[in-house]
Formats: C-alpha cells, sequence, structure tokens
C-alpha cells in the first residue's frame, strides 16, 4: 500500500448525520437561498435595465445633442465705445462677461464646489449619495430644504430644460448631464457653469457677479467674497446681499465653513473670511452715457441685424461720438434750458407736506424724488452730495428775505435774489414781467422744491437756488463736416422721461434758419452778395377764388429800401427773401433744400422762404455741413465700425461724398453768414474770437428757436422749443434761447484747439463794389467794399447794364 492511500485511509470519516424524513440537508438550503437570491437579482437586474432602457428611451427623445457646447456661445453683453474707445453703453438681455476658467480665482471654484456640489471630481454627472441624503433630509424636515442637483446637472437644466419642477424633468436633466461628463472634462463643464448661471440682479455669470456685487474683477475677490458670490445660485433673490445682507452673510458663512470642513482653506483663513465685513459695491444700471445717441445707434443696429443679435451676441459698436463733447452738450443742454425755463415764471411746488413730525417718512420721500430725477454733477462715494447738482427738499420756513429748506439730514437756504424769477407764468406777449420783492410771494412752508446746491456753508448748511424742471425742450447735433463723424448729439433735457429725440425725429418749422438755402439757390440763379432787392412793402393773394392776403413784414414791421443780399441775410430780413424766392421760384428752391440733404417734404409755397415748411434739426445740421465741407455732402455717420464676439469686422460705414452745389458757393454762403456773426443776428458768438459762420432763427409768436453755426471744424445746431406748438414766451427769439446752448458747447468742444480759417475756393474772386449799387467800383472810391463773387459770375460796372440794354429802357 503506497503513503498517499495510506494517508487518505487513516483520515477520520464524518459522522453520517440522521435524516429519517428525507429532509435537505443545511448545505442544500444554501444552495438554494443563494440561488434563489442569484434568480431575484438577475430578474431584478434584467428589469432594473429594461426599465432603465425604457425610462431612457422614452425620456431623451428631442433632448439636443451636448456636443453642440463645443461652440458654446452663451448670450453676452454688446458694448458702445466712443471715438477714443472710452465705454459709453451696454446692450443685454443677459448681463455676462465671459471669464476663462484660468481667470477665476482658485477659491470661487473651492467655495462652489464646497456649497453646490463637493463630489464634483468624482462623479458621473449624477450623485447617488447626494440624492439619497437629500431625501433623507427633505423626509425631515417635511418640505424640500436641500437638492441633490450636481453642477452638472444644473448647468444642464440651465442650458436646456425649463425650471419646472416635475420628475420628466429630473429624469431628462440627469441623461443630459450623464452625456455632458462623457463629452466634456470636468473642467470644461465647471467653466461653462460659471460663466451661465444667474447671480441676480441681472448678472450672469460670475464676472458679471463681482462687478455688480463689489465693484471690481472676478480676480481680484477676497476668500470672503468668493463665497458670498458662490452662495446667490441657490437663491439670488433671497440671499442677495442687497436685499437681505443677514441672510447673505448666514450664506456666505456657510460655504466659508464647508470650504475649511474640505480642506480648501485653513482655519486661520476661516476665520478671517468669517470677520470680513463685507463692502458692497452699487448695484448700477446699464451703462447709458449719451442716451439719445445711444437709442439712435440701437435703433440702427437693431434694424439691420435684429434685436438676437444686439443683445445676445456681444458685440463691440465703435462709434463717431467724442465723448468729452457729448458731456458738454448735455450740460448746455440742460443748463440753458434751466435759464430759458425761468424767464417763462414758477409753476408752482411739486407737492405739499402738512405732516413734518415723521422725519423717516420725510428723508424716504425726498430720497426717492432725488432717485427718480438726474444729477448735474456726478457723485461718488466719497462725496454723495456735490455742489451744483439739483436735489429735492421741503421748505421749512419762509420769510421776506429767504426760505429755509430741509434736504433730509443737512438744511440750506435760498436768499431771495436766488428766487427773484419764481413769478406766477403767463405767456402773454404784450406784457414785461419784473422780478419777485417778496419770497413769500414764490414758496410757503411745507414746499417739495427742487433746489441747486450753491456753496457749502458748514458740515450740514448749504446755499440754495430755487430750480424747476423745464418744460421747454431742445435738441443738439454736433459733426464734423469733413467726415461726417457725429461728434455730439442731445435730443432733449430728460432722457429717463421722454425717449423722443428731438434732434433726429421732431418736424420743426426752421424759420429764418432755412434763409441761407433760399440765398444759394438765388445765388446758383445768378444773384450775388452784392445784389440789390428793394425792401418794400408786398401784397400776395394766396388764393385765386378768395380774398385772402398775405402781407409779410421784416421781424422789426420796418421797410428798408434798396438791400443787397448780404445785408438781406446779415439782419434777416423777410421780405428780401421772399422776393428773392419769388424771381428764382419754388421748385429751384426746394430742388436746392434737396441736394443738400432736406428730405422732408416742402410747401409749395412762398412761405417756405420764412421757413414754414417743417425740418429736422438732424437734417439741416446736414445741410449746413454742405456749406462748411466746400459744397460736399457727406451723410452723416455715427459708427465706425462693429466687431462680433470673435473680432471680426462685420460692418464699416459707406462714405458717401456727393460734391451737390459748387465749392465757390458753398464759400459764398459762408461768408455772408460770417456777416451774421459779425454784424447781425449772430453777434453773440464774436466771443469766440474765431471764425464762425451763423444762422440764428426763430418762427411766429416764438414758438421755435434755432441757432445753427460752424467753424471749419465742426457744425452744430440747436433747437429750442416745447413739444406742443405752443409759445415760450415774449422775445424768446434763436438769439435769447438758442445761443447761450450752442456757445456753451462749442467753447468747451473747440478749446485747445488752434484757430483754422475757412478754405478758400479757387472758383470765387474778390471785387470791390459800390454798396448801393451792387456795380464794381473802381478802388479809389471811398464807398467801395470788397465783395466775393463767383468767377462766372462778376458784378457789372455802372453804365454797363444801360448800355447792353439801351438808354430807352432806363
Amino acid at each position: 500500500m503506497n503513503d498517499k492511500k495510506f494517508l487518505k485511509n487513516q483520515q477520520p470519516q464524518r459522522p453520517q448525520r440522521h435524516n429519517p424524513a428525507g429532509k435537505p440537508s443545511p448545505k442544500r438550503w444554501k444552495r438554494i437561498l443563494l440561488y434563489s437570491f442569484l434568480g431575484v437579482t438577475l430578474l431584478g437586474l434584467i428589469v432594473g435595465f429594461g426599465a432603465a432602457g425604457f425610462i431612457y428611451f422614452k425620456y431623451s427623445k428631442g433632448l439636443p445633442d451636448v456636443r453642440q457646447l463645443r461652440d458654446y456661445q452663451p448670450s453676452t453683453i454688446s458694448r458702445v465705445y466712443s471715438e477714443n474707445d472710452e465705454l459709453i453703453a451696454e446692450f443685454y438681455i443677459e448681463k455676462r462677461v465671459l471669464a476663462p476658467l484660468e481667470d477665476i480665482p482658485l477659491h470661487l471654484k473651492q467655495a462652489t464646489l464646497a456649497i453646490e456640489d463637493s463630489n464634483f471630481y468624482y462623479h458621473f454627472g449624477i450623485d447617488p449619495k447626494a440624492i439619497v441624503r437629500a431625501m433623507i433630509t427633505n423626509f425631515q424636515a417635511g418640505h424640500v430644504v436641500e437638492g441633490g442637483s450636481t453642477i452638472t446637472q444644473q448647468l444642464s437644466k440651465t442650458l436646456f430644460l425649463s425650471f419646472e419642477r416635475s420628475l420628466e424633468r429630473k429624469i431628462r436633466e440627469a441623461i443630459l448631464a450623464i452625456r455632458m461628463e462623457l463629452v466634456f472634462t470636468k473642467e470644461d463643464i465647471l467653466e461653462m457653469y460659471l460663466n451661465q448661471i444667474y447671480y441676480g440682479h441681472g448678472s450672469y455669470g460670475v464676472e458679471a457677479a463681482a462687478r455688480t456685487y463689489f465693484g471690481k474683477p472676478v480676480k481680484d475677490l477676497s476668500i470672503a467674497e468668493c463665497a458670498l458670490i458662490s452662495g446667490l445660485p441657490k437663491a439670488p433673490n433671497h440671499y442677495s446681499p442687497y436685499k437681505d445682507l443677514e441672510k447673505s452673510i448666514g450664506r456666505r458663512n456657510h460655504a466659508i465653513r464647508r470650504m475649511a470642513h474640505l480642506g480648501f482653506i485653513t482655519e486661520q483663513e476661516k476665520e478671517q473670511a468669517l470677520a470680513e465685513e463685507v463692502k458692497l459695491g452699487q448695484v448700477m444700471d446699464p451703462i447709458n452715457k449719451a442716451p439719445y445717441f445711444v437709442e439712435y445707434i440701437r435703433q440702427f443696429i437693431q434694424e439691420k441685424y435684429g434685436s438676437s443679435k444686439l443683445y445676445r451676441d456681444g458685440l463691440k459698436i465703435y462709434t463717431t461720438l467724442n465723448y468729452a463733447n457729448q458731456v458738454s452738450a448735455q450740460k448746455a443742454v440742460r443748463e440753458g434750458l434751466r435759464e430759458a425755463d425761468k424767464r417763462f415764471g414758477y409753476r408752482g411746488p411739486l407737492q405739499r407736506v402738512s405732516d413734518f413730525s415723521d422725519r423717516e417718512a420725510l428723508d424716504t420721500l425726498l430720497a426717492k424724488l432725488n432717485a427718480e430725477s438726474e444729477t448735474t454733477v456726478e457723485a461718488s462715494e466719497e462725496q454723495p452730495v456735490v455742489e451744483g447738482n439739483i436735489v429735492h427738499g421741503l421748505v421749512t420756513r419762509v420769510t421776506q428775505d429767504e426760505a429755509k429748506v430741509y434736504l433730509g439730514g443737512m438744511q440750506g437756504t435760498i436768499p431771495l435774489e436766488n428766487m427773484d424769477w419764481a413769478r406766477e407764468p403767463n405767456t402773454r406777449l404784450d406784457i414785461r414781467w419784473s422780478k419777485i420783492q417778496n419770497a413769500r410771494h414764490a414758496l410757503a412752508v411745507g414746499d417739495v422744491i427742487m433746489v441747486k446746491l450753491g456753496q457749502k456753508q458748514n458740515t450740514t448748511q448749504w446755499n440754495l437756488s430755487l430750480e424747476q424742471e423745464p418744460e421747454v425742450q431742445a435738441g443738439l447735433i454736433s459733426l464734423d463736416p469733413t467726415t461726417g463723424h457725429i461728434k455730439a448729439m442731445v435730443g432733449g433735457y430728460d432722457f429717463k422721461k421722454s425717449q423722443f429725440n428731438r434732434a433726429t425725429q421732431a418736424i420743426r418749422q426752421p424759420g429764418s434758419a432755412f434763409k441761407p438755402i433760399i440765398f444759394a439757390a438765388a445765388i446758383e440763379d445768378g444773384y450775388t452778395p452784392a445784389s440789390i432787392v428793394i425792401d418794400s412793402p408786398i401784397i400776395f393773394k394766396e388764393k385765386e377764388d378768395t380774398f385772402d392776403k398775405w402781407k409779410p413784414v421784416n421781424f422789426s414791421e420796418k421797410f428798408y429800401g434798396p438791400t443787397s443780399l448780404r445785408t438781406a441775410l446779415t439782419h434777416s430780413r423777410n421780405v428780401v427773401t421772399i422776393k428773392l424766392l419769388q424771381h428764382t421760384g419754388v421748385p429751384k428752391a426746394v430742388e436746392v433744400s434737396q441736394r443738400l440733404g432736406i428730405q422732408s417734404p416742402m410747401a409749395n409755397n412762398l412761405s417756405i422762404a420764412l421757413g414754414s415748411s417743417g425740418v429736422t434739426l438732424y437734417e439741416l445740421v446736414r445741410a449746413y455741413a454742405v456749406f462748411a465741407n466746400q459744397g460736399q455732402r457727406i451723410e452723416p455717420i455715427p459708427i465706425r465700425m462693429i466687431l462680433d464676439r470673435d473680432g471680426e469686422m462685420i460692418y464699416t460705414p459707406n462714405i458717401e461724398k456727393k460734391q451737390v452745389i459748387s465749392s465757390g458757393l458753398a464759400a459764398i454762403i459762408t461768408d455772408l453768414m460770417r456777416s451774421v456773426v459779425d454784424h447781425g443776428t449772430g453777434r453773440k458768438v464774436k466771443v469766440l474770437n474765431r471764425p464762425i459762420a451763423a444762422k440764428t432763427g426763430t418762427t411766429n409768436n416764438y414758438i421755435d428757436a434755432w441757432f445753427m453755426g460752424y467753424s471749419p471744424e465742426l457744425v452744430t445746431g440747436v433747437w429750442v422749443g416745447k413739444d406742443r406748438d405752443e409759445t415760450m414766451g415774449v422775445n424768446e427769439t434763436g438769439s435769447r434761447a438758442a445761443i447761450p446752448i450752442w456757445l456753451q458747447f462749442m467753447e468747451e468742444a473747440l478749446q485747445g484747439r488752434a484757430v483754422k480759417d475757412f478754405p478758400v475756393s479757387d472758383e470765387v474772386v474778390y471785387m470791390k463794389v459800390n454798396p448801393e449799387t451792387g456795380y464794381a467800383a473802381n478802388y479809389d472810391n471811398p464807398k467801395a467794399q470788397l465783395e466775393m463773387f463767383l468767377r462766372d459770375n462778376l458784378p457789372m460796372k455802372a453804365g454797363e447794364l444801360e448800355a447792353i440794354l439801351g438808354k430807352d429802357n432806363f
């Protein structure tokens, strides 16, 4: 017997168990249970996979292809820039500035993961553990207090799905999340999330959020600031520090503690962050530093490219606007209108207050009124109240010589001389009004009024002057005549209260501001600046079948006899202008006006000589620019170029230049309008000490006031009037109402520029003439004056016309 068989025979034998009933042994029970478990498990897996497959195929139908996110282009801000590339406006539906992941602080990424999805780098789009934990927490609380969605799920919901609460949406969200995890890296998903999620107050993405809440770029945020921003997406309105600072700080501190718990920051960093004071920026409206011009730009781009491209595609719009000029224009219009409005009288307080006991309510009222009105001078955090600003106040005491005003935490005094304009309003043209002699005639205790801050007496006391919001409106446009570039545009007193652009949309009678066009037509038709027209009474029968008659008169209601064209335009003689139009014909004048850029329909009658046919300020500035640009018309250009979000140029202006009148004719009209400044109705602007050509305009009953003027560098037009065709008051002429605005703007716009003269056309010559006859004169004639003429239309010498026509005709 070998050793192996021996050892085997020596092994102890297991005793046989007694099983009298033939029942299965314990070993067999184990097998049965094991096979049963495996069977049930297998069946469960089959059913589970089947159900999962059914759910997947059912709810994945119609889901978008997540691969399209490879070209992820979220809605971003379109920005508008000045000619010097200063940011002047923004257009957006979602305020978003894209920030690459590498530019986002590590602490902001960590804070987001800590409070939103700490297992982000370890799950495949959905986090079963988080789902179970949320279910238990919500069950214990009896309502939803915690979500189980991962960052990937939140992103898929934001990008592709609605925000409805339903099982179907959650399933579709999970499917999309898994798909995204298969296609994109974790870094890609985190970058998209941090640029896509809503953080409140119109801000999408962390860059916009950083600027909204802290007024600085995201890269400059502290740990505490990162934690505050990371806590907003859960409920931006609920946790906004502007709305509930206490709740916002609580949410921030939760994020800080989670960061420390996960080892993202040290205990020392945690304590410092928890103790950090919240220093908020200021919720800003969309940037818009030139509202009427920006609206003009918006309408152009929206018409050309549509709203979606404008508000979502992150365009860069480079304009021709000179921001310094625009600031000057806005200031000149506001100050000019306030000054003009005071000549019309005081319309009374904004409202009355009888109970002074509740100071908190008074402060709230004044703060609300101040927030709704535009300031004159920009304030700052260091200087919230600035000299020159217009604020609201409550009259608390009035004597004969002054009024005391409560300004909400401050006091002020209005001396009589700073409110003596405040007579009762009256627009009667036959009465001249004097200043008030008693402060009680204007103000009473309890009046809520507007005041301008003057010199500060001490920390809480101000010198004040009484103000009111003007009823009269204005428009201003300034452009470079050689390029057509629009440098400034103002369409009214306050864009917040009226978006109607009176510079481009208001069709108003131009009055005498239209006369240079009539004179241009006449000179083109053979007249010269020295031509003599008799300024004498004339009567026109307007209609053949009626007895209606029109007897035009000059503004002075006098007639001046033989008058040269230069004298007639210098002093804005109505009768001479009408006779010129009568000779050249209305069709000729209309045709010339159209060449110059007037597109509004013109009336077919002689009254257009006096500017009776309505035009826009924009059209009139375009026409005057032809005179300033040697007869070339260039369509006004507001935009230099537009770039798309990738920096590709999608628009440049089509510059249209056209010689519409001769350079000689343009030079003569310019020279005639220089006489308006030197000797006529535009004398006030001589203080510029520059070559200026200009013309005033005033319509019947002082309804419209104009001043159109230009230097070689800038053509600027100003219109002043009420939106309704109502009189502005006695003597509110172009010289009185419009020139101050024009002059204030041009003084600042031309400051520092070298003095330039108008170019001289080679189509003109200078000759001496007898101003009384218009004939050429000898140089030794003491009455002779130099005059400008077209080379092919020189004045005759005395006796030449008699020789041509014969003595019998004289």
